[in-house]
């Protein structure tokens, strides 16, 4: 696209020269200004006497506020996290659960997905696993599996494996209506597609944010709506789930008050480094328009889905209606391992999933890679 700047973007990364990176839906590489984050703060931790405490406490609302801005929420709806999994955990362990309960889930989800609602059954509640279309996420038979009982529906709203773009609209005006929660797992779309998560009705919406979100391992977030957070009650506490003010000079007070929102059931010391690594991530993240990031990203998808097309022996496996588009493409040969040994020989840094091949470029990824990915695939299939 005229209007991004790619130069720019790339100058955020360093690489081998023979190695592309196109694995973003694995996890991102670490920016430079990431890198040097942590390079920084492990250098003044070991050889100074400052204390980080009211720094990285003023970061870490920083953080909540940028995460809150992206994804269209306000910041007090936001709690941090380790991962994705922290989210749903705090959904599934802080909801008041009844024998005969149910909640509806893929039959084609990442287990991080899954495992959190599967203990449920010990309270008696069914998990319903809803058909998929060929491997593609069906809205319709989500909502076919639910019933007067259906207290949830969880969903990904972008596939791991195929890169299917879930109908967030259509699923969150119909929880709505019936008083259904919705819980939306992110990490395979922000950062990469634009959201305005309160627009979709959505509940619960939690997200790493080591993938697209440019940050490390360790770095995620949560979004709860004001009737799902009503409906919690909180299932673990700690130190740091009552409202300090960031004040800890009288730390024997034990009638101070659980924090606002989600931030309640952030209960323990942070890892001041990898959030003080995020906040750099976005602010690289957050100095490109989102729209033309998604826009930049599909010019490249685009050019890999014709080629992927135009070739008899490759099949495509993501799928081509623009809505349901994302970041990633994945296709099959007849022989996809051999040719992920190949492409990886060939120092392309990319995923074999469900037997095909996963390629997740970003807003710095060039043509001029794709292009290099497409000669390399030409000369492996003749």
């Amino acid at each position: 696209m005229s209007s991004f700047d790619l130069e720019r973007a790339r100058s955020y990364f360093e690489f081998d020269e023979d190695v592309t990176f196109l694995n973003n839906a694995s996890h991102s590489p670490l920016a430079l200004p990431v890198r040097k984050t942590f390079e920084t703060f492990f250098d003044s931790w070991q050889k100074t006497a400052h204390n980080h405490d009211p720094e990285s406490f003023r970061i870490f609302e920083e953080v909540r506020t940028k995460l809150a801005a992206y994804i269209g929420a306000a910041s007090v709806r936001i709690g941090l996290s380790p991962h994705t999994t922290f989210g749903m955990n705090v959904l599934a362990s802080g909801l008041h659960w009844e024998a005969g309960d149910n909640l509806v889930v893929s039959e084609r989800e990442f287990p991080a997905s899954v495992y959190p609602w599967l203990r449920l059954r010990n309270k008696g509640v069914e998990i319903r696993f809803a058909k998929t279309n060929d491997g593609i996420i069906d809205e319709d038979a989500l909502i076919a599996a639910t019933d007067k009982r259906t207290r949830l529906i969880h969903v990904s709203w972008v596939q791991f494996n195929n890169g299917n773009r879930v109908d967030l609209k259509k699923l969150g005006d119909y929880c709505s209506e019936r008083d259904i929660l919705f819980s939306v797992d992110g990490i395979q779309g922000t950062g990469a597609v634009p959201i305005n998560v309160p627009a979709f009705k959505i509940d619960m919406f939690t997200c790493g944010c080591q993938k697209w979100m440019l940050g490390p391992c360790g770095t995620g977030f949560y979004y709860l709506s004001e009737r799902v957070e009503r409906a919690i009650e909180a299932p673990y506490s700690g130190w740091l789930s009552v409202d300090w003010q960031a004040e800890f000079g009288d730390l024997l007070r034990y009638d101070l008050k659980l924090r606002a929102g989600p931030a309640k059931y952030e209960i323990g010391t942070y890892a001041f480094q990898d959030w003080r690594a995020l906040n750099a991530a976005l602010d690289i993240l957050c100095s490109f328009n989102q729209e033309n990031i998604w826009g930049h990203i599909r010019s490249l998808t685009d050019r890999l889905i014709s080629y992927v097309q135009s070739e008899s022996k490759l099949t495509l496996v993501s799928p081509i209606d623009p809505p349901r588009r994302s970041g990633i493409v994945t296709f099959k040969s007849s022989n996809s391992r051999m040719l992920f040994d190949k492409l990886s020989a060939a120092g392309f840094v990319i995923s074999y999933r469900e037997g095909g091949l996963r390629i997740s470029p970003h807003f710095y990824n060039g043509m001029d890679e794709i292009e290099r990915l497409i000669k390399v695939i030409t000369g492996f299939i003749g």
